[in-house]
């Protein structure tokens, strides 16, 4: 079959390999459509914590079964199901973790081995193009669950990217109020339609005010400091983009420091999100099932398996909304 393989840092191309070899309680999922995130991007462009080369990418897909041939969304992970984390309902989290993408050969492919356990139906009338957003949607849910966001709280995002737009629809859900801060005045220029579509307001600065809770959507350590500063007295931020490890500015410590005792003066909440459960992905599907015209907007192209190459540089550039790949 035909995959988009990662043999190593730097080195990723178009390869015909074997289709995968069926496992105990596991399926074989036709895929339909992946959608390509920054994190693949990473992973091509400097490996991530828990990639396993060589790797066939892709994490947000969905396909059907030879059997029915009904649409189903792939939880990516793998967990135990015996262990503390997910007896508790934090599945993610689980020590035994396998990640579709990371650690096995993902969606970026015409099939895809998948635990059985982890297909999740989508409703009849939702596309295949939206289905496969149901990862990264899920991902933000998780991360206003850790931040406890409420009704009529207002929260902050920094990165206009697709997940922190799609953070900020959510955040609308849920009742409250999401402003997203975005330093590259191109990429507020991309998400126009959706702006004026949901009212959310995309600035290039903080505006004037105070905030419940702040989250990361963008990898800069200054997201850090310049959030805590944002926070309301007892408010939270919520570390949902790893940061860099390099820190380009020789004040960045001074900041740091700063930050952590304004932490402990003014009693802020530090809270984090990685990934999501099973059930955040079923709340996903019905936001995109209720949402669907508006997250359609975040759409760019529907590209082959053939394009990824060309488009992976622009995505870990920061100049694109979502790529949806259809393998076959």
């Amino acid at each position: 079959m035909k995959a988009f393989q990662l043999k190593n840092i730097g080195n990723a191309g178009i390869a015909e390999i074997p289709a995968p070899e069926i496992q105990e309680g596991q399926v074989l999922l036709k895929v339909r459509a992946n959608a390509l995130c920054r994190t693949d991007a990473k992973m091509w462009k400097m490996g991530h914590r828990d990639l396993i080369l060589p790797r066939v990418l892709g994490h947000e897909f969905c396909g059907t079964l030879a059997s029915d041939e009904k649409l189903y969304v792939a939880w990516p992970g793998n967990a135990c199901g015996k262990c503390d984390f997910c007896r508790k309902g934090y599945e993610n989290l689980c020590d035994q973790m396998e990640i579709v993408g990371f650690h096995k050969d993902g969606g970026l492919a015409e099939y895809a081995a998948v635990p059985e356990k982890n297909l999740l139906p989508v409703p009849d009338n939702l596309p295949d193009k939206l289905a496969c957003m149901a990862e990264p949607l899920a991902c933000t849910i998780n991360a206003l669950t850790m931040a406890n966001v409420r009704k009529d709280e207002k929260v902050l995002i920094f990165g206009a990217g697709p997940v922190g737009l799609m953070m900020a629809l959510a955040i609308q859900v849920r009742n409250a109020e999401p402003t997203v801060c975005e330093i590259n005045p191109s990429k507020i220029q991309m998400s126009r339609n959706f702006q004026r579509k949901t009212g959310i307001t995309v600035t290039e600065k903080v505006p004037q005010g105070k905030w419940n809770t702040v989250i990361n959507a963008a990898p800069a350590l200054e997201t850090f400091t310049d959030g805590v500063k944002n926070l309301i007295s007892g408010g939270s931020f919520c570390i949902f983009s790893g940061f860099t490890k390099n820190c380009p500015q020789p004040s960045m410590a001074k900041e740091m420091v700063n930050a952590l005792n304004e932490i402990h003066y003014r009693q802020l909440r530090i809270s984090s999100a990685y990934g999501c459960t099973r059930q955040q992905i079923r709340l996903a599907l019905k936001i995109l099932e209720n949402q669907a015209d508006i997250l359609s907007l975040l759409i760019e192209k529907t590209i082959t398996i053939e394009e990824i190459p060309q488009i992976l540089p622009k995505i870990w550039a920061g100049q694109a909304l979502k790529y949806i790949v259809k393998p076959i």
